[in-house]
């Protein structure tokens, strides 16, 4: 089955007069049905690419192609099936979030004029602001702004969704909810790029991710495959020594951890091996655990320094 991109950039470059280089020379690929997550910390040049994505300011070098047009030669037809939320939406403070809608899908979402206002009550609904009713803009709390700003881009009800930090603001719940919200949005047919430096949000959601460290792409996978496993399992058992002595006579490396508990090397091979060689032995497995890296584990080999935050 052929996989269709949504987004791909090659080679793109961004340097900011003085010097400074801000994207270097990154290749990205968002396919259609991802929900993609693009990570780095602060400063690592994630916004700046969006930026260039969205046609809001110029790279210096490199191409970008969205939804199949170039972005730099054919900008409004390459936006016109994209919704975004970008470094805090703008709104007019004094209206309440229905009418900012209301205002918003009539300077060019393209639905027609009839239906103007169930469009926006829906999407006011779907993001959790159906109880807000007159309140302006301006008594909104930040994370109330971050899901208005989520209605405003879902109201073109877009082919992509580019939203920088979404989640920025919300307590635990609001974050919960807006989580499963793009898990349905993905299952109804919504491409998802998803920017943020938090990366449990990133991995427990998304199904493909892009990391950024200093301007540059260091991994770019199927979540799943960053995620693979590392070749160690954890194997708690009340009959360590005997355990460590099976060991020492078999094929496996291992480091033991504590009293109770040693880590093994399969490599390659089932841990129903390891088991089953420890069960002949008569010694007893309490726990057997396939060690996974997280994707802050990802990162930090990948790039050799700091954490993301």
């Amino acid at each position: 089955m052929s996989v269709t991109s949504v987004v791909r950039t090659s080679a793109l470059t961004k340097r900011f007069p003085g010097g400074l280089l801000a994207v270097d020379g990154i290749d990205l690929d968002v396919r259609e049905g991802d929900l993609y997550g693009f990570l780095g910390p602060n400063g690592a040049g994630k916004t700046t690419t969006i930026r260039m994505l969205l046609s809001l300011i110029a790279p210096t070098s490199g191409s970008i192609e969205v939804l199949g047009h170039e972005v730099n030669l054919h900008s409004p037809h390459a936006l016109e099936g994209v919704g975004t939320m970008v470094e805090g939406p703008a709104f007019y403070p004094y209206l309440s979030g229905e009418r900012n809608l209301m205002i918003f899908d009539g300077a060019g979402s393209g639905g027609p004029k009839k239906t103007r206002r169930q469009r926006v009550r829906d999407v006011i609904d779907r993001v959790g602001l159906h109880d807000v009713g007159d309140r302006p803009v301006k008594a909104y709390s930040l994370g109330m702004r971050q899901r208005l700003g989520l209605a405003s881009a879902l109201l073109r009800t877009p082919r992509l969704l580019v939203l920088d930090e979404p989640t920025n603001g919300l307590d635990a719940q609001g974050i919960h909810e807006l989580r499963t919200m793009f898990v349905e949005l993905v299952r109804e047919g919504t491409t998802i790029m998803l920017s943020s430096h938090l990366l449990a949000e990133v991995e427990l959601i998304c199904t493909r991710a892009a990391m950024m460290s200093a301007g540059r792409i260091v991994a770019q996978d199927d979540v799943g495959n960053l995620l693979a496993p590392t070749g160690w399992v954890r194997v708690v058992t009340p009959d360590l020594e005997r355990a460590v002595r099976a060991l020492q006579d078999g094929p496996f490396r291992y480091l033991p951890v504590d009293a109770h508990t040693v880590r093994v090397n399969i490599g390659d091979r089932p841990p129903e091996l390891l088991n089953k060689a420890f069960v002949q032995d008569d010694i007893r497995v309490r726990e057997l655990i396939i060690e996974r890296p997280t994707l802050e584990d990802v990162f930090l080999e990948r790039t050799g320094h700091g954490d993301i935050r």
